[in-house]
């Protein structure tokens, strides 16, 4: 039961997206087809070499179609010799159609998988492991190097995928943010503490009666990561850099401040009653149409809620909050790890011609293949200025009428985190993303360096024999904790009985959890 990182830090890419419905494309398992078994990557196609073809399957999200004959997908075939037969699955269904394939043992050539997959699948041999060709693959091995967190990925010493890596990427984290036109308006200043955060929002439901404040999505879980961090602990088992250590926080006294400061929203109708399931759709309907005036989230998304927003009212917009002081003093945030290496394209064990495939995969994560999958085709899409790629005027302005222009552009060149990349490049989102965002990014790594706001880290590489005990164990505590959390802040359970929380959740073996942690943590330092 691993808290992945990505599902709860949703990422740049996943922030700016719109939710529509797709039609789902069909998927063959088994190994790839190949125009010759003796074909391989890493030169141009066109000079009489044989094409290599590879099935890819991947969840499609609506707001970016998949498209099968993009540019980059020929381009890739023209650099590399192999053909990429990519095979999309609605992003809602994804998971169920990628667990039955796994089950089946019917994957295609390369399958976009989560850590977690390889952690529960790799051993039954389904994967093959991909550090047999690392000296075959000297971009990917560079790549590791450059970010040696990705050691946590190996189990027992191998790599069973290719970890989603980054390069200037947006310092992107989990922020407040707050309607800054309202303040304005309501003669406030923009608040420094948690607690000075409480006064506004209770001016602004004076205000304003039919509104309520702050929202969340997902409900309470999916929001406490962040907010226990700010408040000094952290939600479930997580990383404390005061400590150095991992720690289960609601084993923790620490935990409770937290559950008290939004128990008191709640109580005080500044907190949006539907908290406990409201949907993301419906998060974002709140924000986008003033029924809620504050977020403490992924803070990209503003730039939508901005644009909504702004149709109606040029006035109207989310501005960043700066690290809040929490009531013990503490003034921290979260985040977001470098890169999406939870986030893999694992390879069947099956494939016809696996030395082609490490080749695609080794120039994917070259400096060329970097530009192809992210920028498109030199001269066409982009043009180098500086020694940096460029995304061309005229290409932006193919898609600036589109509700999502980066989505549209993506989509019909073929690029970035949503269709077949590995090594990732979110300066693409800045030609087309208004300035506040790249403001926002820059605000936020000023704080990093000042040590307001600290990445979250990859959780470290367990065995087989202590993946089976925290299975069992987080599946007794974790539960217990989802279980007591929002009846604490509904207040249907008396904070006044938080002690007795604690010590079920250790009894439950929350201490058992901190020690495999801590433990598989000591050897990956080592």
């Amino acid at each position: 039961m691993r808290k992945r990182l990505g599902a709860k830090s949703c990422s740049l890419m996943v922030a700016l997206m719109l939710t529509a419905s797709v039609g789902l494309a069909g998927c063959s398992g088994g190994a790839g087809k190949s125009g010759d078994d003796a074909g391989s990557a890493g030169g141009n196609a066109s000079s009489g070499r044989k094409t290599v073809e590879i099935t890819v399957m991947r969840g499609e999200h609506p707001a970016q179609p998949l498209v099968q004959d993009s540019p980059v997908m020929k381009e890739i075939e023209k650099q590399t010799g192999v053909k990429i037969d990519l095979q999309s699955v609605p992003g809602s269904d994804y998971d169920a159609k990628k667990k039955t394939l796994i089950t089946t043992n019917n994957i295609p050539d390369v399958l976009s998988v989560s850590r977690t997959d390889l952690e529960n699948f790799a051993k039954t041999g389904i994967f093959l492991d991909v550090t047999k060709y690392l000296d075959q693959m000297p971009n990917f091995k560079k790549r590791l190097e450059e970010q040696p967190e990705t050691q946590k990925l190996m189990m027992d010493g191998k790599l069973y995928g290719f970890p989603t890596l980054a390069q200037n990427q947006f310092n992107l984290g989990q922020l407040p943010m707050i309607r800054t036109d309202v303040l304005k308006k309501l003669n406030l200043n923009i608040p420094t503490t948690f607690d000075e955060l409480y006064d506004v929002l209770k001016k602004m439901k004076a205000a304003y009666p039919d509104s309520y404040p702050w929202t969340m999505r997902n409900g309470t879980d999916s929001n406490l990561s962040f907010l226990e961090y700010a408040f000094g602990s952290g939600h479930t088992i997580y990383y404390e850099p005061d400590q150095k250590k991992y720690l289960y926080g609601p084993a923790h006294p620490e935990y409770k401040a937290a559950l008290e400061y939004l128990h008191k929203l709640y109580a005080d109708k500044l907190l949006d009653p539907n908290f406990t399931n409201a949907t993301l759709q419906q998060w974002q309907e709140n924000l986008s149409s003033g029924k809620s005036l504050f977020f403490y989230d992924n803070y990209s998304f503003t730039v939508n809620f901005n644009n909504v927003l702004q149709q109606k009212d040029p006035n109207q917009k989310f501005d960043m909050v700066p690290v809040l002081t929490a009531p013990d003093g503490k003034k921290r945030s979260y985040a977001y790890i470098y890169g999406h290496p939870e986030d893999m394209f694992a390879v069947s064990a099956k494939v016809k011609n696996p030395e082609a495939v490490m080749k695609l995969f080794d120039w994917m994560y070259s400096d060329e293949g970097a530009r192809v999958t992210n920028f498109g085709i030199e001269g066409t899409h982009y043009t180098t200025k500086d020694g940096k790629p460029v995304i061309n005027p005229s290409v932006i302005d193919q898609f600036k009428d589109k509700q999502d222009p980066f989505r549209a552009m993506q989509s019909a060149l073929g690029t970035g985190l949503l269709t077949f990349d590995v090594y990732t490049n979110d300066d693409p989102q800045l030609a087309v993303s208004p300035p506040d965002l790249k403001r926002w990014s820059d605000f936020v790594g000023q704080e990093m360096k000042e040590g307001l706001i600290q990445a979250q880290v990859l959780e470290p590489s367990f065995t087989d024999e202590e993946r089976d005990q925290l299975k069992q164990l987080r599946t007794k505590v974790d539960t217990i904790v989802e279980q007591n959390i929002d009846k604490f802040v509904l207040g249907t359970r008396p904070l006044t009985e938080f002690d007795a929380f604690m010590k079920e959740v250790k009894a439950a073996g929350a201490e058992d959890i901190e020690k495999i942690y801590n433990d598989a943590l000591a050897r990956t330092s080592n």
